[in-house]
């Protein structure tokens, strides 16, 4: 064989972490504690190839590519690292993402990972998981709060000159969020973590990553009967239809009038769609024949903000799972009247030494927090517990005109 270039070497040193990962997941997989003698010597012809080509490609890198990659593996080792000193009892099994004080070793920063934020876990890059940007997370919430509302108005009286005025009361209510713990548990094979070519710091972070991004759009989208933790529309029922067609522009615009005609009179309303709602609005025109553009173009529906979401179209089955909805719906909402938070420390715990997972010959990675979805519109308008600041519209088809 001639001589690889760089990016062969790349190809050829992922196909090697892939076989040693099968590897690991045989011996997982068959509660063996080791490899048998034909396994572990394909495990060291491996790793030896692997190191050489690691030197090889090293050699073909430029100074900035060079630290580049060495600042990756250094992150990578310090983890693993850690993480066996946890399984030896040398170091704390317990980091605090968010260190309490400047005093605190056990955190991430120490640990040589790369320190998380709640607002760094959420990106927009998939389908159905972004998030309006008039809806605010606040991350680190302490102690109980609450949010006084006025839940009525006083009128005014015309009376005689000397009649007297009836008295008024005006009444008030609290609303007080509910935090619910919230989390997710990894476990990694010690022969992973072992693996110095294995890259478990990644690996870890985009679990946690996905898991958070889905976990809020499910629940702050889907029309599903939670329980725990929900959104606005969970378990709404409809407040009327939208026909989607020639008219589209018009029938949305009267929606929102009649949506908003409550005494919303700051931000924007946010429309909640699916794609193929959205697909279908890009291609309607805002008045059939004329040229004035489509319904969705620059980033607006109608004039307002909009978010897409699969999610939107979906609830629980019998047996509790997420599946599509029979029909297709268009939501709206202000999301300066939600409160999405997460309270308290966000954790992530290792444990290499108890029984359940020492036999396993794994160390188990947990994550734990609190978090809480509150609807503060719940009250407004002399309303009973019924949101006024969100709705959704079940979309139909326009009806043919007839001559």
């Amino acid at each position: 064989m001639g001589k690889l270039t760089k990016d062969e070497l790349q190809v050829r040193n992922r196909e090697i972490q892939d076989r040693m990962s099968e590897l690991n997941e045989t011996v997982v997989k068959e509660k063996r504690e080791n490899f048998n003698e034909e396994e572990q010597r394909e495990w060291n012809n491996l790793s030896r190839e692997y190191e050489l080509n690691e030197m090889k490609m090293q050699s073909m890198m430029t100074d900035e590519e060079l630290a580049k990659h060495r600042e990756i593996v250094s992150k990578g080792e310090q983890l693993r690292e850690y993480l066996k000193q946890v399984r030896q009892g040398k170091a704390d099994r317990e980091i605090l993402l968010f260190p309490a004080d400047g005093n605190v070793s056990a955190n991430v920063t120490a640990s040589g990972a790369i320190q998380l934020s709640i607002h760094e876990m959420i990106p927009t890059l998939h389908e159905g998981l972004d998030l309006p940007a008039s809806l605010r997370i606040v991350t680190g919430v302490t102690g109980n709060e609450i949010w006084p509302v006025s839940i009525n108005d006083a009128e005014m009286e015309e009376v005689g000159e000397v009649e007297a005025l009836n008295d008024q009361v005006l009444d008030f209510a609290n609303i007080t969020p509910t935090q619910r713990r919230v989390g997710l548990t990894i476990p990694v094979s010690n022969m992973a973590i072992d693996n110095a070519a294995f890259d478990l710091l990644a690996f870890v972070q985009a679990k946690f990553t996905i898991a958070l991004r889905i976990y809020l759009a499910k629940k702050l989208y889907s029309l599903a009967q939670w329980t725990g933790n929900k959104g606005p529309f969970s378990g709404l029922t409809k407040a009327g239809d939208i026909e989607i067609g020639a008219d589209s522009y018009k029938n949305i615009l009267k929606a929102v009038a009649k949506f908003s005609d409550k005494g919303f009179f700051e931000g924007d309303v946010v429309i909640i769609m699916d794609r193929e709602t959205e697909a279908e609005l890009k291609a309607t025109p805002l008045i059939a024949g004329a040229a004035g553009g489509f319904v969705v173009q620059n980033g607006r529906c109608a004039g307002y903000p909009y978010v897409v979401t699969h999610y939107l179209n979906t609830e629980l089955n019998s047996a509790g799972s997420l599946v599509p909805t029979a029909k297709k719906y268009i939501a709206f909402g202000y999301f300066e009247w939600f409160a999405l938070q997460q309270h308290g420390t966000v954790r992530m715990t290792t444990d290499a030494t108890s029984t359940a997972v020492a036999k396993k010959n794994l160390t188990q990675i947990t994550l734990n927090t609190a978090w809480s979805f509150t609807d503060l519109s719940k009250k407004i308008n002399g309303a009973n517990d019924v949101t006024q600041a969100f709705a959704i519209y079940e979309v139909v088809e326009e009806e043919p005109t007839t001559v």
